[in-house]
C-alpha cells in the first residue's frame, strides 16, 4: 500500500513527508520500501502562531488548525508531484499535551481528505489515553517492529523537541519493550538560539562550542522533577516553553550568552544519560547493548559529543535502517501508524504509555 506519512513534531520546526510502500500482519511482521522523503520548513508566521498558542491557550485554535491543513495540503502537492496513493497519515501538531489526561493536535485534515479522496488517519494520541494511557511516545512501537529480532539489546534515542527513549531487549516480545519521554531534547536550546541569534537553531551546534558549562544553572536544571518521575511519563514542549526560559534567564542573568546556550545543550544530554541510569541501566546492567540516536538533535555537534562522552558507550550511532534515517524516522512512523489503523491492527504499547489494553489508535477522518 502506498501511505503518505505526515510528522510535525515538538521541534515545531516544519512537516517532514514520507511516502513509502508498506505492509504489516497481524504479527507486526513488516515489509517496506521509502520512496521519497523531505521536509518543508514551515513560514516564520505559522512558526509563530505555533509558539503563541502554546504560550498563550486564548489563542485562535480553530484559526491555526486551518491554517496548518491548508498549508500540509499545498506541501503534499509539491512532495507528492501527481503520484497517486492509497492512504495518508497524519499526526498533526502537538500544541498542548497532558500526560494521561488529554493531547491535542492541529493540521484539520478536512483539506486533504477532500483534494484526495483517500482514507486520512489522524488523532493518534486520543484512544490510548482513553484507556488509561499517556497518549506518548508513539515512536517506541517503530522502534520494536525494526529491532524486536536484533541479536544485541537495542536502545533508541530520539531526540527532538523533547527526547525520548525506547529500550528493546533482544529477541524481545513487545511486552518487554519500555519507553517514554526524558525531558526537553531541543526544545530549550532552539528557543534559547531564536531568542538570543534571531535563528531557527544552532546549526552544528556552533554557537554552544563557543561557551563554557556553568554548574550552577547546570544543577538549577537538572532539579527539574520530571527528569526523575517513574515511567510511564510523557511531556510537551508546553512544559519547557518561553515562560520556563525566560524565568530561567532572569534567575541566572549574569551567564553570557554563550555560556547559557552551552549549559541548555548539556543538560540535554545529562537528562538522557540520567533518565537511563535510573529507569534502564537496571535492566541491562552486564548486558551487550548498541544505542541508535535519531531526530533533529543528532544534527548538533555539540550536544552528540556530550552525550557520547557522557553515557560512555562505544557502540552509538545514527539510525540508518533500510532507507529509514535520522530526518524521515517519524515521518515514516506516521506511515506505519497509519497502516496499522487501516488495517484495524492495534499499535499502541502499553508497556511504555500504561495503557490497560492494546488497541487501535488512529482514526479515519470523515
Amino acid at each position: 500500500m502506498l501511505v503518505l506519512g505526515l510528522m510535525s513534531g515538538t521541534s515545531m520546526d516544519g512537516l517532514d513527508c514520507c511516502l513509502s510502500n508498506i505492509d504489516i500482519d497481524k504479527n507486526n511482521e513488516i515489509s517496506f520500501e521509502i520512496i521519497d522523503s523531505t521536509t518543508y520548513p514551515y513560514t516564520e508566521k505559522i512558526k509563530i502562531a505555533i509558539i503563541e498558542l502554546i504560550k498563550n491557550k486564548n489563542f485562535n485554535n480553530n484559526y491555526l488548525n486551518d491554517l496548518l491543513g491548508m498549508f500540509f495540503l499545498n506541501k503534499t502537492k509539491l512532495f507528492l508531484k501527481n503520484k497517486k496513493i492509497n492512504l495518508i497519515s497524519s499526526h498533526g501538531q502537538t500544541v498542548s499535551h497532558q500526560d494521561g489526561e488529554y493531547s491535542i493536535q492541529i493540521g484539520n485534515p478536512k483539506f486533504m481528505s477532500e483534494y484526495y479522496k483517500v482514507p486520512v488517519i489522524y488523532d493518534f494520541r486520543f484512544n490510548d489515553i482513553e484507556n488509561n494511557g499517556s497518549g506518548a511516545p508513539l515512536v517506541p512501537y517503530l522502534d520494536w517492529v525494526l529491532f524486536k529480532n536484533h541479536n544485541k539489546n537495542v536502545i533508541a534515542i530520539n531526540i527532538g523537541g523533547i527526547s525520548n527513549v525506547t529500550y528493546i531487549p533482544k529477541k524481545s516480545l513487545e511486552s518487554n519493550v519500555l519507553g517514554f519521554d526524558m525531558g526537553p531534547g531541543m526544545c530549550l536550546i532552539d528557543l534559547y538560539v531564536r531568542l538570543n541569534w534571531d535563528m531557527n537553531f544552532d546549526s552544528d551546534g556552533f554557537f554552544a562550542s563557543k561557551g563554557k558549562i556553568n554548574n550552577n544553572l547546570l544543577k538549577r536544571l537538572m532539579n527539574n522533577r520530571f527528569i526523575y518521575k517513574k515511567p510511564p511519563k510523557s511531556t510537551s514542549v508546553e512544559e519547557f516553553n518561553i515562560n520556563f526560559l525566560n524565568s530561567l534567564i532572569g534567575e541566572f542573568n549574569k551567564i553570557n550568552k554563550y555560556d547559557f546556550l552551552r549549559t541548555l545543550v548539556n543538560f540535554t544530554a545529562c537528562t538522557i544519560m540520567k533518565n537511563i541510569e535510573l529507569h534502564i541501566n537496571p535492566i541491562v546492567r552486564n548486558n551487550e547493548f548498541k544505542v541508535v540516536v535519531s531526530g533533529g538533535g543528532v544534527k548538533n555537534k555539540k550536544l552528540m559529543n556530550d552525550l557520547k562522552n557522557i553515557l560512555s558507550i562505544d557502540d552509538i550511532s545514527e539510525i540508518n535502517y533500510d532507507g529509514i534515517n535520522i530526518d524521515n524516522k517519524e515521518s515514516f512512523l506516521m506511515c506505519l501508524l497509519g497502516i496499522t489503523a487501516f488495517k484495524r491492527i492495534p499499535n499502541n504499547m502499553p508497556s511504555v504509555t500504561g495503557a490497560n489494553k492494546k488497541i487501535v489508535c488512529g482514526r479515519i477522518y470523515e
